[in-house]
């Protein structure tokens, strides 16, 4: 029990440390971040966070697994239809890294791949594709994902728009093809995953996995 009119010393977790170590991100970029910084936001010594992390980048791996989980508590249920949860999953990484823009490179360098292992798995129980087209599919899904949502993040941290105006009297292909557009950034990455998708039928359609 402490002392009577002493404050309690601030409980410090992974959690905890990770989490303001992403408000820091947040704020102030990845070179904002340091040890004595996320020390600070606890109310903690710097020395104190060594006894959950042994140096920096094991807390910047930890706030990409904080991510991951943000990603998974994007919604409360999530569909049964396996097309319609991979759109939705997508979606929620997207909207992730646009709200951790500074944040959302960590995913390439520290992503935790043995930590998807079991969302691996349970992508896979009710997909509708063979085994021998589930690998190729996962990776089409996940890397088409991350690009288009880091791409999208980088934007946003330097705060430019993802595609700059474009001069119609120059580039009237494009200038035309962006002004018929399905809707906004985010139904573009909706539409183009529904392009693999269908893709996706195209090419295994004959390899549809048994009952």
């Amino acid at each position: 029990m402490p002392r009577a009119g002493r404050p309690a010393t601030p409980l410090i977790t992974r959690q905890t440390a990770s989490d303001a170590a992403l408000k820091l991100i947040d704020r102030h970029g990845l070179d904002g971040l340091s040890l004595q910084g996320v020390a600070r936001e606890l109310g903690v010594s710097a020395p104190s966070l060594y006894h959950h992390f042994k140096d920096k980048e094991e807390i910047l791996t930890e706030v990409v697994r904080r991510m991951l989980e943000e990603i998974g508590a994007e919604q409360d249920t999530w569909s049964d239809d396996w097309e319609t949860r991979t759109i939705e999953l997508s979606l929620a990484t997207r909207r992730v890294m646009l709200r951790h823009p500074n944040g959302a490179p960590l995913a390439l360098r520290f992503f935790p791949r043995k930590l998807m292992l079991p969302a691996y798995e349970r992508s896979l129980i009710d997909c509708p594709y063979s085994p021998e087209a589930q690998a190729v599919i996962l990776e089409a899904v996940e890397k088409f994902t991350y690009g288009t949502s880091l791409f999208a993040a980088a934007a946003e941290a330097h705060h430019v728009p993802a595609m700059p105006t474009v001069d119609a009297g120059r580039f009237p292909r494009l200038a035309h093809a962006l002004k018929v557009a399905p809707g906004d950034d985010e139904a573009i990455h909706v539409e183009a995953l529904k392009a693999l998708l269908d893709g996706f039928r195209v090419r295994f359609g004959s390899k549809l996995a048994k009952d």
